[in-house]
């Protein structure tokens, strides 16, 4: 007997007719239900479901996506990527990521030639919480924090959508920890009036306050820095490698350990850049830095792209299809394994997204950008490009 269970959303050529609505397909499955009857309901109930995806259509052309530029100046999740190609054979061959499929079917064609489509699939799971860790002591919080450091040593945390903020007592340890997990940020004063804004899925280490003759700190991630002025006590970021000295500037950062290349973006000010290996850079404003395992090197850039992040939006001119996921999916927690794929590879987006708490309106956005299909069904969502 059939295992009623999970049948149809499973079964490539159900989800294939719900999709496209393939007469052919139709008529399969309407004389499967007559042979079948105790599965009427499971089969209603696969329908109904299908009822549900919502689908972005959007294409534009070059002209179209240079008219979106104007506007400019205006728990964990697991992502994986399957490439679903249909061949002329007596059925479908179609991989499947994540349980769950999204198909593309050209119903102008005849029924033995095929399209070659490829999509990205992911998965909801559970989020983590920011964590400040402090001595012995570790306060966690679910919603996005601002924190405060005293000269006392006294942090005071606001945490979105809390009536109260919490102090928490950071006087007597040398050595903080903030740590925002993917799909959470953070904000931090610092005892000397600095202020940091921590990007997903990063970690900065500081001192209740600043005693020797430097003010150092540590990140893992991403972050922008506004430095308070100290001509006397220079303030240094050891991060992954690189170490960027200022004495009053704001600049950005970033140094995921599982990217390839690492960045320095100036806004104001100066700042020098260490590397063990490739000796020392000094970086003008709008100068961007980057740093592989095969040099650094800089360039004059926009430094809104690189910073908008932290007012909720990002800009993109030209960004690799690529980058823009890595991007979205620390922002909303979400991991992707990216196999190789030319056609990704080819391509990019140019716009602005605004970072939403709904997920639906910010991938519809990416998908219009990339001339890409977006599906979400459930906790499971779909790019089809």
């Amino acid at each position: 007997m059939i295992q009623q269970e999970n049948y149809f959303i499973k079964h490539n050529d159900f989800i294939l007719w719900r999709l496209t609505g393939d007469s052919e397909l139709e008529a399969y499955w309407n004389g499967f239900i007559k042979e079948h009857p105790e599965m009427k309901a499971s089969f209603d109930n696969a329908i109904a479901m299908f009822k549900g995806i919502k689908l972005n259509d959007n294409r534009l052309t070059e002209d179209e996506l240079a008219s979106i530029l104007p506007f400019e100046k205006k728990k964990t999740n697991t992502i994986r990527m399957s490439v679903i190609r249909y061949a002329a054979a007596a059925c479908i061959a179609i991989a499947i990521a994540a349980g769950v499929s999204v198909y593309y079917f050209n119903t102008h064609t005849e029924q033995s030639e095929m399209l070659t489509a490829s999509t990205i699939t992911g998965e909801n799971l559970e989020a983590e919480d920011i964590m400040l860790i402090t001595g012995d002591e570790t306060n966690s919080f679910s919603n996005d924090v601002k924190v405060k450091i005293d000269g006392s040593g006294k942090a005071t945390v606001s945490e979105a959508d809390a009536d109260e903020s919490k102090v928490v007592e950071t006087g007597n340890t040398k050595m903080n920890t903030l740590i925002a997990p993917y799909g959470k940020r953070a904000q931090i004063e610092l005892s000397d009036g600095t202020k940091v804004w921590l990007n997903s899925g990063s970690a900065l280490e500081f001192p209740s306050a600043f005693t020797g003759k430097t003010r150092t700190v540590s990140l893992s991630g991403e972050m922008y820095i506004e430095v308070a002025p100290d001509s006397k006590k220079p303030f240094i970021v050891n991060a992954n490698g690189l170490n960027v000295e200022v004495k009053g500037t704001k600049f950005n950062i970033s140094v995921y350990k599982e990217a390839e290349t690492q960045s320095v973006v100036l806004a104001e000010g100066s700042v020098s850049v260490k590397n063990a290996t490739f000796g020392e850079k000094t970086l003008k404003p709008n100068d961007m830095l980057t740093c592989d395992r095969n040099g650094w090197d800089t360039k004059q850039v926009d430094v809104n792209e690189y910073m908008s992040w932290k007012n909720g939006y990002i800009i993109l001119k030209s960004t690799p299809m690529e980058e823009v996921l890595k991007r979205i999916g620390r922002y909303y927690n979400l991991s992707f394994n990216i196999n190789d794929s030319a056609k990704l590879a080819s391509k990019t987006c140019t716009g602005k997204i605004v970072l939403s708490e709904n997920l639906d309106d910010v991938m519809n956005t990416v998908a219009m950008l990339a001339s890409a299909k977006y599906i979400h069904n459930g906790n499971v969502i779909h790019l089809i490009y």
